[in-house]
């Protein structure tokens, strides 16, 4: 049984000169066991070196694994699609369509008898947060340091201490919270992995209630599988407001997973409307209509793959037009009681068996390490037990059709990649997570709707502003205002928490605004794809379509590796 490392590169920022100036490598449950040096040639002599197979994570292997990839391929390592041709000098990988990696495997030395390998894997997929807030949640007993990145470092520079302090402490970091996780039992490679693996330790009928689907029927289902909730008030778009409070569920996909019918078994297939039956009380449906939006109602619908709608639009009208699409039955309840419709025609759709309560024990036993952690002051298990609890609904979705990508050299130096042929693999259950992103939408959209209706009626004014997948943001309402009208607690499962007040905000577009909040001297910065870093050069004055920043690194792929260079943000119209 080989050993489990953390290990880190760090490199230069000269696109003329990409190359690992530092490597350091730290055992997993003996941080004690640290070994550091100053090229990437010397870090594979100790992966050759091994015998036992051990493996290596990195924290964001997209960016390490491309120094790895140029290394091994211009040694003459070959890549092979599969463990089965797997020989000396070789490597696989599993790599996604859109550039997610999870692993490589390099094969030095194959023989009848024994096969030296290593297999590197990346850490974030199991905590995809930055090593600094991993240190400070987990509380451990040290923290992530700082360097000077851009300082210029020749060929063979010798680490100082501060530097070997930095790099230490980042897989130190690491290997401490691996460790942890590993303890938990968490040794799968992603952190959805290790929910639905335990999970089905759990539930020992789980083949019969979610067995796995014919590809065309997972097709069909997929159709009506959407994300989150999330929506601007065109009332507040580019506006500024004063005071306001935002509302946030506490564990909206658990709750719902808790608290709400799910589909289970082989489905049924019916041929226009669905027919009430009691055995089989959910369903999605395919349907063409037009429709408009009634008045005063929040739209529910996009129609994404469709050259006519942005795919992030919530449709308030199809001008007549009769558009086809699908839907789950709790979203299509959603959709007849926001909107008028016309011309409408039910095609078909698939059925299901249901029950509650499949996901309780599971969660429960989650939940209460939830708060018994957080009551014991223990960071580590307190994440874990949250990373848990969101994790395994995702899974329900995974996508039965797929491709990969695999590395080549170019012949500027720099490293392109393939992408495969489509392949096909067993779905888990994808009835599960279209139904559980169904109930959150709904939750979120009519919790959205009561605000905005008692706001009319109470001030004659619409106080609704934003909605994020499982919170809303509006005027000035606080919880005894609005208690009794949406169920309010700090944490009951399911219910609404005042998490936050702000002072003043401004809102541009979903996940594109600003907000002061009460007792912070900072403004809270969301704009999808921004740079946290970049956050104090955002203003009240200054926050406007077409704001731009310097100062956004992005990947540039050169001879050697990987160099972060400076780009521009911008906030698109």
């Amino acid at each position: 049984m080989g050993k489990i490392y953390t290990a880190d590169f760090e490199t230069t920022t000269d696109i003329n000169d990409c190359r690992v100036w530092a490597y350091a490598i730290c055992e997993v449950g003996n941080p004690d066991n640290f070994i550091y040096g100053n090229s990437i040639e010397d870090f594979m002599k100790i992966l050759a070196n091994n015998e036992s197979n051990d493996k290596y994570y990195f924290h964001n292997l997209k960016f390490d694994g491309e120094f790895i990839f140029s290394y091994i391929l211009n040694q003459g390592f070959e890549y092979v699609p599969s463990k089965k041709e797997r020989k000396s000098k070789s490597f696989s990988c599993i790599i996604s369509d859109t550039g997610q990696f999870y692993q490589i495997e390099i094969y030095f030395k194959v023989t009848k008898k024994h096969t030296n390998k290593v297999t590197i894997l990346d850490s974030l997929k199991l905590l995809n947060f930055s090593v600094d807030k991993i240190a400070k949640d987990f509380k451990l007993p040290i923290n992530k340091l700082s360097i000077d990145y851009k300082a210029k470092r020749e060929v063979g520079h010798i680490l100082t201490p501060e530097e070997t302090s930095y790099i230490r402490n980042d897989v130190e970091i690491m290997a401490r919270a691996l460790k942890i996780m590993f303890d938990e039992g968490l040794t799968k490679m992603t952190i959805g992995s290790n929910a639905l693996s335990i999970y089905k330790e759990m539930n020992q009928r789980f083949d019969t209630y979610f067995p796995v689907l014919p590809a065309q029927v997972d097709k069909d289902i997929r159709r009506s599988y959407k994300g989150g909730f999330t929506y601007l008030n065109p009332l507040y778009k580019e506006k500024e407001v004063g005071y306001g409070n935002i509302y946030d569920v506490n564990s909206l996909y658990p709750s719902v997973m808790y608290y709400e019918n799910m589909p289970i078994g082989n489905p049924e297939f019916f041929k226009g409307e669905y027919q009430y039956d009691p055995l089989y009380p959910l369903y999605i449906v395919t349907l063409s209509c037009s429709f408009k939006l009634k008045k005063g109602k929040i739209p529910t619908i996009q129609l994404k793959r469709n050259l006519h709608y942005l795919p992030t639009e919530y449709i308030e009208t199809t001008n007549g037009d009769i558009e086809t699409f699908t839907l789950t039955n709790i979203d299509l309840e959603l959709f007849l009681s926001h909107y008028d419709v016309e011309d409408l025609m039910y095609h078909s759709g698939w059925k299901f068996k249901s029950t509650k309560g499949l996901f309780c024990c599971y969660i429960d036993m989650y939940t209460n390490l939830k708060i018994n952690s957080k009551k014991e002051g223990n960071g580590a298990l307190y994440l874990i037990a949250k990373l848990m609890l969101n994790s395994l609904y995702g899974k329900f979705g995974l996508n039965p059709e797929m491709r990969s990508k695999y590395p080549y050299l170019k012949e500027d130096g720099s490293i392109g990649y393939h992408l495969t042929d489509k392949e096909l693999r067993d779905s888990v259950y994808i009835p599960v997570a279209t139904f559980i992103t169904s109930y959150a939408r709904r939750k979120t959209i009519t919790t959205s709707q009561k605000i905005r209706d008692y706001s009319l009626k109470t001030y004659g004014e619409d106080y609704y502003i934003y909605s994020d997948t499982d919170s809303i943001h509006c005027r000035n309402l606080d919880a005894k205002e609005l208690d009794g009208i949406i169920e309010i607690d700090k944490y009951k499962l399911g219910a609404w928490d005042n998490e936050a007040q702000f002072t003043r905000g401004k809102y541009i577009r979903q996940k594109c605004y600003i907000e002061h909040l009460q007792g912070k001297d900072k403004i809270n910065v969301t704009i999808a794809g921004f740079p946290k870093n970049l956050g104090e050069k955002v203003t009240f004055d200054n926050f406007n379509p077409d704001f731009s920043s310097n100062g956004k690194l992005a990947f540039k792929h050169v001879k050697g590796g990987i160099v972060l260079v400076d780009t521009t943000f911008t906030i698109k119209r």
